[in-house]
């Protein structure tokens, strides 16, 4: 956790220092602020050069203390040092070379998207969500502030390196934006940029909380404190700090929907991208009224609507694939796992002390009402599962079943945790809250009782794909 804090800290310095930079050379059209650029650049240069160094002090400890170069560094960090050296490669080929023998223009996109600034950019993504990587690895079920302040940064350079269509650079409904066509002839390339910018940010944003609500418990104000610092570093771009509201609005009302919907098993999906893109699209059209706004009522009102129906679209397709967090590490184990030629088919099965069971589990009774993401399970691959009917169908039969069997054990432990698994998942008796009581638990000895209970569930499918494996008697 450490390493994960000081990873934070310098990329956020070094996230800040690449908005000044941006800064310097978009404030002013055709003019580069030299004081910011060179401020900017010494920030990013300075935090790079810090994090590489600590970085390099880790990798370097930990290969005399004998742990193989992919582990020397803690989860997720080895990563982190790769992208940052690739980062520093970069830098020196764009400097030596491409720059001087390409000749790009100092401003402009023609400076944002060379080849070398697209491998930077790369790179800090991949340096900035070392952290978040890291606690994915590692199971963390909370996201604590490290692991929300990753996800920040890495929100933000996804925003840097769409900067030139981001809304809160250039309001294009403003009356008072700068920029604005004046020509009538021509207003509609005006309202085209501004609608694509809108709706590029809200998708990202949404994209965004699916993300981390699908990967991790958000603790109330998480994704208000992801947007708002996101806000912050993109309105320094241009110095618009009175378009904040619009993304600290979103995060609120996706914080309150997150805290609504625990009433009920399972977690938002298109329901919680769609409050995003709509609190966001409409936080962001009340403030420009404010200002005064060139977009007719009709335009605003289409925008907000065509914003929360995109990320409800998005929301609805991407659910079924996440999170990948809990599919990857199963899809390792069935590589690591799948017979080799000649060796019989029923050795197949999980080590039984591998996280990802418990989490596959747990991630197809989430599901459990949801056939879409139900059926891209990796459970629903296996051999126990009958492909007769379709494979949510046959998946949610089985676990119920299995469920039933758990709740009616002779074993008290083993069946407080198959009513557990009952009443919140089958039945949708109500929260976790009001389940405790039915059972007369604490808190401690409930969710005891409900890793117990996904152990249990995993056990029996494991036992289950040996019987369903084994050859028939003669």
């Amino acid at each position: 956790m450490s390493v994960d804090a000081v990873v934070v800290v310098l990329g956020s310095w070094f996230v800040l220092g690449a908005f000044i930079v941006s800064y310097a050379y978009v404030r002013v059209p055709g003019t580069i602020l030299a004081g910011y650029a060179t401020s900017g650049q010494t920030i990013v240069t300075a935090a790079w050069a810090l994090l590489t160094v600590y970085l390099f002090a880790g990798f370097a400890l930990g290969l005399r203390a004998g742990r193989v170069w992919n582990r020397a560094l803690p989860d997720g960090q080895t990563g982190t040092f790769a992208a940052a050296l690739i980062f520093g490669a970069a830098w020196i080929i764009d400097q030596a070379f491409w720059t001087p023998i390409a000749g790009t223009r100092s401003v402009g996109l023609d400076s944002l998207f060379t080849p070398p600034h697209l491998v930077e950019i790369a790179a800090s993504a991949v340096i900035v969500s070392g952290p978040l990587r890291a606690a994915t690895r590692r199971g963390e079920a909370v996201a604590g502030p490290i692991t929300l302040t990753s996800a920040a940064l890495l929100l933000s350079v996804f925003t840097f390196a769409t900067q030139f269509a981001h809304p809160l650079i250039d309001p294009w409904p403003a009356a008072n934006y700068e920029f604005r066509i004046q020509d009538a002839s021509l207003a509609w390339t005006g309202e085209n940029l501004g609608m694509a910018a809108l709706l590029a940010q809200t998708a990202i944003l949404a994209g965004t909380g699916l993300l981390l609500n699908s990967a991790f418990r958000l603790r109330p104000g998480s994704l208000a404190y992801v947007f708002t610092l996101n806000g912050i570093f993109v309105v320094i771009t241009k110095g618009r700090f009175w378009l904040l509201p619009a993304p600290i609005f979103a995060g609120l009302a996706a914080d309150a929907w997150i805290l609504w919907s625990a009433r009920r098993p399972g977690k938002p999906s298109a329901s919680l991208t769609a409050v995003v893109g709509g609190a966001y699209a409409f936080a962001y059209m009340v403030v420009i009224e404010f200002d005064g706004s060139v977009w007719a009522p009709s335009l605003w009102a289409g925008a907000i609507i065509a914003s929360t129906m995109l990320s409800w679209l998005m929301g609805r397709l991407l659910r079924a694939g996440l999170p990948a967090a809990v599919i990857s590490p199963f899809l390792e184990l069935r590589e690591e796992e799948a017979p080799a030629a000649g060796v019989a088919a029923d050795r197949w099965t999980l080590d039984p002390d591998s996280g990802a069971r418990q989490q596959l589990v747990r991630a197809a009774l989430d599901d459990l009402g949801t056939p879409e993401a139900l059926g891209r399970s990796p459970l629903a691959q296996l051999p126990v599962v009958s492909k007769g009917e379709s494979a949510a169908v046959e998946l949610r039969a089985l676990l119920v079943d299995v469920i039933g069997e758990l709740a009616s054990s002779a074993a008290p432990r083993d069946a407080e945790s198959g009513h557990l698994l009952l009443d919140y998942y089958v039945r949708r008796v109500g929260s976790h809250e009001v389940i405790m009581e039915r059972l007369h638990l604490s808190r401690p000895t409930y969710y005891r009782r409900l890793h117990h209970g996904f152990e249990l569930v995993a056990d029996q499918l494991d036992r289950l794909t040996v019987v369903s494996r084994a050859p028939l008697a003669p």
